[in-house]
């Protein structure tokens, strides 16, 4: 029997620090891995992510993107395990040295978990609640607009759906160390009827190696009240690599 793996999971951490840096330039981090295992089935996974933001005094430019790619062939049949790709980015203006306002949009695809494309559009405002030199916690709501296309529906269930939603959410940031930092952000959409409720939670630790070298752990929850029939309304992912911060 032959056996051969090779794994390697890598995810965007960003920079390992807690506070936005705000000397205009871009500052990020990009990252790509995957994994191979051929057994009695063989199964494939790739995937990259990059973000990237451009802070002042005034204001904030931030840009992410992530794919994923993932296979299994069994008897010859190849089934898609994953198919994401995410993009997105957020302005936000500093209205004083506590509130700002934001707007932000995003686009994404992801066949396997029944979202043959889905856009959102949102503003909104946020307050700074603590904004020291290791530790930085935000709070943040508005109001958009989303839609959605289903890749499989069943009658008489639509075959998309749109319209507005609220955004809540919060995000935190704490430097453990001078080379260790902590990131966690959670973000609750609740929609109108057809659009149900949507939820995002991530979190991150980030440990430097070697110059711009980093270890990661990572982890993402989503859900999703009306996945569609016969897809789950939660899904995770975890991971650990290394990562490129610039």
């Amino acid at each position: 029997m032959l056996k051969s793996v090779f794994i390697i999971s890598v995810f965007a951490a960003g920079a390992t620090q807690a506070q936005t840096v705000t000397d205009g330039q871009w500052h990020g981090a990009l990252s790509a891995g995957g994994s191979f295992a051929n057994n009695n089935s063989t199964t494939q996974n790739l995937n990259f992510s990059a973000d990237g933001s451009k802070a002042t005094l005034q204001d904030k430019v931030s840009l992410y993107s992530l794919a994923n790619y993932g296979s299994s062939t069994v008897n010859d049949v190849k089934t898609r395990t994953a198919q994401l790709l995410r993009a997105g980015g957020r302005y936000d203006y500093n209205l004083s040295p506590d509130a700002f306002a934001f707007g932000g949009a995003e686009l994404e695809t992801n066949k396997p978990q029944n979202i043959n494309s889905r856009y959102a559009l949102n503003a909104g405002a946020g307050y700074h609640v603590i904004r020291s030199k290791d530790t930085a916690f935000d709070v943040f709501a508005g109001i958009g607009y989303s839609g959605k296309r289903f890749t499989e529906t069943v009658a008489p269930a639509p075959s998309s759906v749109n319209g507005a939603e609220l955004l809540l959410g919060e995000e935190y940031s704490h430097q453990l160390s001078s080379t260790s930092a902590f990131k966690q952000r959670l973000v609750i959409y609740p929609g109108q009827s057809d659009m149900g409720l949507r939820s995002t939670l991530d979190m991150s630790l980030a440990t430097v190696v070697a110059n711009a070298w980093t270890l990661n752990l990572g982890a993402n929850i989503n859900y999703n009240s009306k996945p569609g029939a016969g897809f789950k309304t939660t899904s995770s992912l975890l991971t650990v690599g290394f990562g490129y911060k610039y």
